[in-house]
């Protein structure tokens, strides 16, 4: 097994859009004849904020160079039903700085708690000028129970190069992937994603934006989701290309029935009112429990079901089979994502994983999820390939790599092969290893690039990124991300150009494709630079994981 010291220090994103609103008033413009007291006229110019949609029509704001939409209603739904679009209004809807209200959620690093059920709001960020502009439609990350669309993510490095910007919200935990066969098809907050895509179709040319130019990305949960679209046959035609940054874990997600014995059974357990219901009877008792009790009684983390409606096979037998929305794909992971979730686990104990005790003990129950998996044998491997590393933070370096390359860089590894082949695919590695870290959290270990890092790099102002630490290398680095981002959107459906721009390499360097060379771009300030998939697969382990120890 392949050993290298993956260990140093940095920060990442969960930036605040706090951005100054400028205000503007468009008045009526009045002209008068001279000599006899002719007439004048009363007609209002036309107000450039004003758009007209499906549901009625929206008043946005100037905001830092962008026409800025936020708040738009797309979506409405009764507890555990599908989506529907809203009715129509009547009055034009005059828009703020305000953003609508998260999905119900417990408070997190990630997001404000919420309990409000009426959330499927979406943003819409437009360039000044008139256009026809490509558009990328973010979906935010979270485990799937925490976060939003909204004040985390700031789109400006986008817009101004040219690109329509949507984010949204979505149902979440138990309220939006609750498993259970008594309710039919069990991943709504997917279906809400489907239907914020369907309303951009309709009604996202009033914003300037190209509605046959769609992108969707996300990040963790966020990536996840867009896997699980690209999976997904109902979402057929609602995107052109994707983007999917860290989301590619848990590619063979669980069938219905054992989600539900997972996720779902327990939950309901947990709900003292609704434990002993029949299925016939589940529902009704579901939808009477307060959302603070179902906050509750829901598990720490959730993932879609297959076999449903929404997502009949899994990502991985859809990558596999070739059966899935065959779409033009840039996708990447970070090189320490497993430190994050190494600091949460330790909360404000470090010595947790100080002892090869606890450090076993971790680890066996970090590979829980795969019972067969011989979790002391893997635990002491990586504790000898991180003999390098001083105590005490050998152990937490070795579990911390250990997340990361069964998680994370091995399935995206695994899902870079199974998709190059069949659709044109562009992969990445953040190895920005001096990132700023997320506002809040204790530097109490090592955290390297981890989980999160990069976004920050595409959906963030360079004034956010110095005001946590940003230097101008970092800058600069954000300056190419989100400009091969851009260019993905504009042009990811011609092979040949992808996230470069027409005259070859319009950012650092030219993004290589993996499906032609079989290489990778490097995120690291100042100056991206290509990379052999190998170095990507060697570094993280992956021949290791493709047949790990066992215990049966």
């Amino acid at each position: 097994m392949h050993y290298q010291n993956r260990t140093g220090a940095a920060r990442f994103l969960a930036t605040s859009l706090a951005t100054a609103v400028l205000a503007v008033s468009l008045g009526g413009c009045l002209s008068s004849g001279g000599g006899g007291g002719g007439g004048g006229s009363t007609t209002p110019a036309p107000n450039p904020l004003q758009v007209s949609t499906q549901q009625g029509d929206y008043i946005g704001i100037e905001e830092a160079g962008m026409r800025v939409y936020r708040g738009i209603r797309y979506g409405v739904a009764e507890r555990f039903a599908s989506p529907e679009f809203p009715p129509a209004h009547e009055e034009a809807v005059q828009l703020s700085e305000a953003f609508g209200s998260a999905c119900p959620q417990n408070a997190s690093p990630f997001g404000e708690a919420s309990v409000d059920e009426d959330c499927l709001f979406l943003n819409v960020y437009s360039p000044e000028e008139p256009g026809d502009y490509p558009v990328m439609v973010w979906i935010h990350g979270g485990a799937f129970i925490y976060g939003s669309g909204g004040a985390s993510y700031d789109p400006r490095h986008l817009v101004e190069r040219g690109v329509v910007v949507v984010t949204l919200n979505y149902r979440l935990g138990a309220l939006g992937f609750l498993p259970h066969a008594a309710l039919g098809n069990a991943n709504f907050g997917l279906q809400d994603q489907q239907l914020a895509l369907r309303w951009v179709q309709e009604n996202i040319a009033a914003f300037d934006g190209d509605p046959d130019n769609v992108t969707i990305f996300g990040e963790s949960a966020g990536g996840h989701s867009v896997m699980s679209q690209i999976a997904s046959p109902a979402a057929e035609g609602l995107f052109h290309k994707a983007i999917v940054q860290s989301g590619s874990y848990n590619g063979s997600q669980a069938p219905l029935a054992v989600a539900q014995m997972l996720f779902g059974n327990p939950t309901i357990e947990n709900l003292d009112d609704c434990a002993d219901t029949p299925d016939e009877e589940l529902l009704n008792c579901l939808r009477t429990q307060s959302v603070e009790a179902i906050l509750a009684a829901q598990p720490g983390n959730i993932i879609p079901a297959t076999g449903t409606d929404t997502l009949p096979e899994s990502i991985t037998a859809a990558l596999q089979s070739g059966e899935f929305n065959q779409v033009p794909v840039l996708m990447g992971s970070n090189q320490d994502e497993g430190s994050l979730f190494t600091l949460l686990a330790l909360g404000d104990n470090p010595a947790g994983l100080s002892s090869l005790e606890s450090y076993r003990a971790s680890v066996a129950s970090l590979l829980l999820e795969d019972p067969t998996l011989d979790g002391e044998q893997i635990a002491d491997d990586y504790l000898e390939n991180h003999m390098g590393v001083p105590e005490p933070l050998r152990y937490i370096a070795a579990y911390s790599a250990i997340g990361t390359d069964w998680r994370f860089s091995c399935p995206n590894n695994s899902q870079w092969n199974l998709l190059k082949d069949k659709v044109p695919t562009w992969g990445y590695w953040f190895r920005e290893t001096t990132a700023p870290l997320l506002d809040g959290l204790p530097a109490l270990i090592p955290m390297g690039a981890t989980h999160t890092a990069e976004i920050q790099f595409v959906l963030n102002s360079q004034e956010s990124l110095r005001e946590r630490g940003g230097t101008d290398e970092h800058i600069s680095l954000a300056n190419h991300m989100a400009g091969y981002w851009a260019n993905f959107a504009r042009y990811g459906q011609d092979p040949a150009i992808g996230p470069n721009g027409t005259d070859g390499a319009a950012e650092a360097v030219e993004w290589p494709s993996l499906s032609e060379a079989g290489e990778i771009l490097t995120l690291v300030a100042p100056d991206p630079s290509a990379a052999d998939q190998a170095d990507f697969s060697t570094y993280h382990s992956c021949e290791y994981w493709q047949s790990p120890p066992r215990r049966f």
